[in-house]
């Protein structure tokens, strides 16, 4: 296992564009990113230029990008016919560009829960939506990957939705990315990990109050993190990224909430980078 980082933190705390976060990310020894599509990577947020050269910018700052975070610009449940086509024709721009900077992996979560919507309605609406963004992504050896929002309103929550809405995808390519400090906030323990053995394609560092998603220093919140890591090692679970053509599992930091104030994030990271090390040593970037 690898330890990586997400690019988000020098946006939430700076405003910082992706070509600025990765050379932070660099400056500070990582090798693996996940570029945050949502925030500053996005397909609205780079010109032809940007996007062009972005392979060539992260090769050169020996960074290796492993996972692309892209959410639909909307929540998927509550679009109508036209606006669901927009979102589709977004995710499936995100993933051609995806491609084009040989990352093999799109992470997204559900949709949420909407009022006077029926929930069957509303679920099946997301699962057609995800069937045909895999459908998509699959020719193209992308694997789209779910990450779970603990909180109520948001369809995929916790591990058994997870499981539900993986089983109704129906897709080879339809994949899990886990958040550790998710899982706290869903009081869901390690021994949850075990059931997602088999789609675990990358995982989230994260860390937070015992009722708010903070995003703040990995160690200072309710994430039993060294017991999550002790369970994937427990699974072998580098030898199951092979099935996805990995050599080893990254678990990226996601630090860093817009809105909440971040003085330093550089300090962030690497009091977040020094708690991982120190509970589990064989951790490296």
């Amino acid at each position: 296992m690898k330890i990586g980082i997400l690019t988000g933190i020098w946006f939430v705390a700076e405003k910082a564009s992706v070509l600025q976060s990765l050379e932070r990310a660099a400056a500070l020894g990582f090798h693996y990113v996940d570029l945050h599509g949502v925030f500053h990577a996005g397909p609205q947020h780079l010109n032809e230029q940007q996007r062009r050269s972005l392979k060539s910018e992260m090769n050169a700052l020996g960074l290796t990008p492993r996972n692309y975070v892209l959410h639909p610009p909307m929540n998927i449940t509550a679009a109508d016919d036209a606006a669901l086509e927009r979102c589709y024709a977004y995710m499936t721009e995100g993933i051609d560009l995806a491609v084009q900077w040989g990352i093999h992996q799109v992470m997204f979560n559900s949709g949420q829960w909407v009022y006077g919507l029926d929930r069957s309605t509303a679920w099946q609406k997301s699962v057609r939506f995800w069937q045909r963004v895999c459908d998509y992504a699959a020719p193209r050896g992308v694997y789209i990957a779910q990450e779970t929002e603990p909180y109520v309103w948001y369809l995929v929550n916790d591990t058994a939705s997870m499981l539900r809405m993986r089983e109704d995808v129906d897709r080879a390519n339809f994949v899990t990315l886990v958040d550790f400090g998710h899982m706290a906030l869903a009081r869901e323990g390690p021994e949850h990990l075990a059931l997602l053995a088999d789609s675990i394609i990358h995982a989230h560092f994260s860390d937070h109050e015992a009722f708010r998603h903070t995003n703040q220093v990995i160690g200072t919140g309710i994430t039993r993190t060294a017991d999550y890591l002790e369970a994937l090692s427990r699974m072998n679970i580098d030898a199951h990224m092979q099935r996805f053509g990995y050599d080893e599992l990254v678990i990226s930091f996601e630090l860093g909430v817009p809105g909440d104030h971040v003085a330093d994030p550089d300090d962030w990271v690497r009091r977040s980078l020094q708690h991982v090390q120190q509970v589990a040593p064989y951790m490296s970037l």
